[in-house]
């Protein structure tokens, strides 16, 4: 829900009493909607995002940290011109609009006092941010708008700053005063409206979830008309907006986040007061925090879908263009399957070259091959001698062997490139956060999955693969060019790290006997915990051939509990493609994940096999269905 009039006047009072006579010391624009004042009250640090962002428009104080661009903006540099060193007076709104007026007091070139104006105007698309002088003229706006735009209101430099339309609608204090008197305050101009409707188009500062956190207090469906309410309707709803209204003017705010289940993260909405509309609610400190907390996480979230999209789509064409190869390997191989008969009709042809007739296009030999030694027809070219003829079928048994060999080699390196980018796309189901995307696009680039790479491989796909003149592939022309698009990590040019980038460390559980379970967040992860961290005493789990995670239980030899194992297999069948999309498959069909575990000394990674590749042996089974290990306790990384 976007800030309503009553929440703004909340926010108004909040910062006005804790940010009172604050000085503004560093002013930033990190992005092109977005004001950061950074401000100095005695002993502390406060940051002020102020943001007209049509999709997310607020003022709020914020702990989020943000990139500042080296170039300041124009705007941003005429704010520092004229708030740089001012003391913050007042934070006000007029009458529960969703408009903050900031009162600076700051001097001149000359060393003379003067006030001036920040103004941000929270009206969704229409919303912005406008420094005014002493004489309430616009010195500048982060957004322009002139008459082309609005001939209601201008909003251009050296123009008197005009509030926007009036609303007409009845204040809290308003409508107390009218229930007091025992006037009709709905009026009768909404009397064939929609309850909620009615109260949003005759309370100022309401939202629709005010408006219908009003109907459902009073018990009233917020979609009969007014006309339709009987006189103790009429009577619960009176009471009801007495209530709220006396909150409001007594200034009695309860700052809530709600949710939409009890262990939710981000919250679905925040408003001043408390409101029972929410079936899961949290108390707030103050407003700000709420809004810093809904924007932040909501923000986080969008962040983590987006690079999870891009990701995705990344792997999703080097997924297409491994399958492709795969296929047109495949075809390589049917067509080398027909090497030997080649090489039967070029002996077959030698071994009756007297029974072959001048420009004859097929040759009824004897098959000496077969004991009963009977006629079989054999297609010849004409105009070629049976001698050409041999050597024709020679040729062809030869390039379909060539075929053949390299249609098995290299179908063989698409099968282990799309094992591999199904374990990556696994890998990203399961990341949880923004560290978890980051690693795995550290190992994508690493092993050549970058855009750059992956629009090359898409022109090459478009440009279709070459073909000899009969019609057939040219064997081995994939392997002739080295394949750039997965490239060993080892075989790569070093970079030179950052110093301050350090690997994630593994997730981390406690079993119920009280035993560490590490789990992998990716396929480089997964090597180093294997191979590197586990000792050779240690459980390693993993689902059986399928993608998913490595999984270590810290025996510290000691015999593992049999609950134990059966917590470390179903974690590793939840971090499994099994635990995701094929979950719900499973489940309902009654049957179980297999999932593998054998000492970390059985387990052995192949010379040049990709990250997260190993093999195993002396191995057992368990069939466990995945479980969400965040049910056990997650240790203290």
């Amino acid at each position: 829900m976007p800030l309503d009039g009553i929440t703004a006047k909340c926010l108004a009072l909040e910062l006005n009493k804790q940010l009172f006579e604050a000085r503004v010391d560093k002013i930033q624009q990190p992005e092109r909607h977005d004001i950061l004042l950074l401000l100095r009250q005695e002993n502390r640090n406060v940051r002020l995002l102020l943001s007209a962002n049509p999709s997310s428009p607020r003022l709020h104080m914020s702990d989020e940290i943000r990139e500042n661009p080296s170039q300041p903006p124009m705007f941003c540099m005429l704010l520092r011109k004229h708030l740089s060193g001012a003391r913050l007076l007042e934070v006000s709104t007029p009458d529960y609009e969703r408009i903050f007026n900031l009162r600076f007091l700051t001097q001149n070139e000359l060393g003379d006092r003067m006030e001036k104006r920040l103004v941000v105007e929270i009206m969704g698309r229409h919303s912005n941010i406008i420094l005014l002088n002493q004489d309430n003229v616009i010195l500048d706006a982060i957004l322009h708008i002139d008459e082309s735009i609005s001939r209601v209101r201008e909003v251009m430099p050296a123009r008197p700053y005009v509030l926007p339309p009036a609303q007409h609608k009845l204040t809290p204090r308003q409508v107390l005063d009218k229930i007091d008197q025992g006037d009709e305050w709905l009026g009768p101009t909404v009397q064939f409206k929609a309850l909620e409707k009615a109260l949003l188009e005759r309370l100022q500062g309401f939202s629709p979830q005010l408006c219908h956190e009003a109907a459902v207090r009073a018990g009233i469906d917020g979609r009969l008309r007014i006309e339709q309410l009987e006189d103790a309707d009429r009577g619960r709803l009176n009471r009801v907006v007495m209530d709220l209204m006396q909150k409001i003017v007594s200034e009695n705010f309860s700052p809530s986040t709600y949710y939409d289940h009890p262990d939710a993260v981000i919250p679905i909405d925040f408003h001043a007061l408390s409101l029972q509309s929410f079936a899961f609610g949290k108390s707030e400190p103050s407003v700000s925090i709420a809004m810093d907390r809904y924007y932040l996480e909501r923000n986080r979230q969008n962040t983590i879908k987006q690079k999870r999209q891009h990701l995705d789509r990344l792997l999703t064409q080097a997924l297409d263009h491994a399958v492709k190869k795969l296929r047109i390997h495949e075809k390589d191989i049917e067509q080398g399957k027909k090497s030997e008969r080649y090489r039967y009709y070029g002996d077959l042809i030698l071994a009756n070259m007297h029974a072959v007739e001048e420009g004859a296009d097929k040759l009824l030999a004897v098959d000496y091959y077969d004991p009963d030694q009977p006629q079989i027809e054999i297609p010849l070219q004409p105009g070629q001698s049976g001698a050409q003829n041999a050597q024709l079928y020679f040729k062809r048994y030869n390039k379909a062997k060539t075929r053949l060999e390299t249609g098995t080699k290299l179908a063989r390196q698409d099968r282990e490139e799309i094992a591999y980018l199904e374990s990556l796309k696994s890998a990203l189901v399961n990341a949880a956060d923004l560290d978890d995307l980051a690693a795995l696009h550290q190992e994508m680039n690493q092993s050549g999955l970058s855009k750059k790479n992956m629009r090359r491989l898409k022109e090459e796909a478009n440009e279709g693969p070459q073909r000899d003149l009969s019609g057939g592939q040219k064997p081995g022309k994939a392997g002739k060019k080295k394949n750039k698009a997965y490239q060993q990590p080892g075989k790569q040019k070093k970079r030179k790290k950052r110093e301050d980038s350090k690997p994630l460390p593994p997730r981390k559980y406690k079993s119920s006997d009280g035993l560490t379970i590490l789990v992998g967040r990716n396929n480089l992860q997964n090597d180093q915990l294997t191979l590197k961290t586990a000792q050779k005493d240690d459980i390693w789990l993993h689902v059986q051939k399928m993608p998913g995670t490595h999984v270590i239980i810290r025996t510290e030899k000691q015999d593992v509990p049999d609950q134990t194992l059966l917590e470390a297999a179903e974690t590793a069948a939840w971090f499994s493609r099994a635990g995701h999309d094929g979950q719900p498959a499973v489940i309902a069909s009654g049957s179980k994940i297999p999932v593998d575990y054998c000492p970390v000394s059985h387990v052995k990674k192949p010379s040049g096999a990709k990250p997260g590749m190993v093999i195993y042996e002396h191995y057992q089974t368990l069939f466990v269905t995945p479980k969400d290990p965040h049910a056990l306790s997650e240790s203290d990384l």
